[in-house]
């Protein structure tokens, strides 16, 4: 994501939340339910799901806020689905412009977003799960988990938490058929000794932590994110990339060529080496739907819960960035962005909001 984008996204989510913190002063807030199909079965599964559930358009007429923000999504042709979340309800989930241009297919409220290195944020929670359970620690050398992921200077759990672990920033390649294949990659090449223990951003150090999530709990990524995030908390709307029947559900991310600026389709080409760091599909409601969960200390106790989500710069967590997400303080980001699509949410207090967008269109 470019920095002019990120920036106009900033804009947008810093309107929504001038017009909602003015509208809960001024007027009472009635519970807008949102209206899903019954299932009986809550399971997300990696494949051959039957999957029947939809979610339908809202926009809280109740208040008059939802639709001033759902007026200015259409007017700048904005090109995804936006949720947005007031003390626990659903009060706006509603797609807007194309999910699939060589169909004509229109995205939905239940439209499903490669959401890129947000991933990294479910990855961050099983590992606080595993460090509240004591099964592993994150002053920990990698190879402590991994005896095979030797590397000239030791790396810690916690530096690959941070992005402090000095390896070369990872890049994918068609050949790596699968994550175990990626971290050997990782492991092979090693450290850069300049940036060893020093801040820099690089989806390799995700990849490694979600093998050591593999190893610990003696089972796949997906089945830890089954077990500990998606089935908990009811996300139906989330799917691992290879899922059969959430297929026709999932977004197509596009770029814009440079002479006509047309819509061109992107093609994710390296995703099964991505398990923990970008291959997971997301609607935006089932984010937010995670995100109360966390708030709400369904996840943790308040006690961990608490300091993860609300302290900055402390001798816990020294510096904005943990777990996958970051902190200000006043106000937490998730985001990512992965062939042609971004993902990006914030959250504070009693308001949750969650944008994603396919670069089709004219975007904020």
């Amino acid at each position: 994501m470019t920095k002019h984008t990120h920036k106009k996204i900033l804009i947008i989510l810093s309107i929504c939340f001038i017009l909602l913190t003015l509208v809960i002063i001024y007027k009472h807030y009635r519970p807008f339910e949102q209206d899903i199909a019954t299932s009986q079965n809550h399971e997300t599964k990696h494949k051959n799901d039957n999957h029947s559930k939809h979610l339908k358009t809202i926009v809280d007429q109740s208040d008059p806020k939802m639709e001033e923000i759902n007026n200015y999504l259409k007017q700048v042709e904005f090109n995804g689905t936006a949720a947005v979340y007031v003390n626990g309800k659903l009060k706006l989930n509603k797609g807007y412009g194309i999910q699939n241009f060589e169909e004509n297919k229109e995205n939905r409220a239940d439209t499903l977003y490669l959401i890129g290195s947000a991933q990294k944020f479910m990855t961050g929670l099983m590992l606080k799960q595993l460090v509240n359970e004591n099964k592993i620690n994150m002053d920990d050398p990698v190879d402590k988990y991994l005896p095979w992921f030797k590397t000239k200077k030791p790396i810690t759990l916690n530096q690959l938490m941070l992005h402090k672990s000095g390896l070369y920033k990872y890049k994918a390649s068609p050949s790596y058929k699968n994550l175990t294949e990626a971290v050997h990659a990782i492991q092979h090449k090693g450290i850069e000794n300049k940036f060893y223990n020093k801040n820099r951003y690089n989806d390799a150090n995700y990849l490694v932590l979600s093998s050591v999530i593999e190893a610990v709990t003696h089972q796949s990524y997906v089945e830890n994110f089954k077990k500990r995030i998606a089935q908990p908390q009811h996300l139906d709307f989330t799917a691992f990339f290879d899922n059969e029947n959430l297929q026709s559900y999932m977004a197509n991310g596009y770029k814009k060529d440079n002479v006509l600026g047309n819509p061109v389709k992107q093609i994710p080409n390296v995703l099964e080496q991505y398990y923990g760091a970008g291959n997971l599909y997301m609607s935006p409601s089932d984010m937010g739907k995670l995100i109360l969960s966390l708030q709400q200390n369904k996840i943790f106790s308040s006690q961990i819960t608490n300091p993860l989500i609300h302290e900055s710069l402390t001798s816990q967590y020294p510096q904005p960035y943990r777990y996958g997400f970051y902190s200000f303080g006043d106000k937490n980001r998730i985001n990512g962005g992965f062939f042609g699509q971004v993902f990006t949410s914030y959250f504070k207090e009693n308001k949750t909001y969650i944008l994603s967008n396919t670069k089709a269109g004219r975007f904020i």
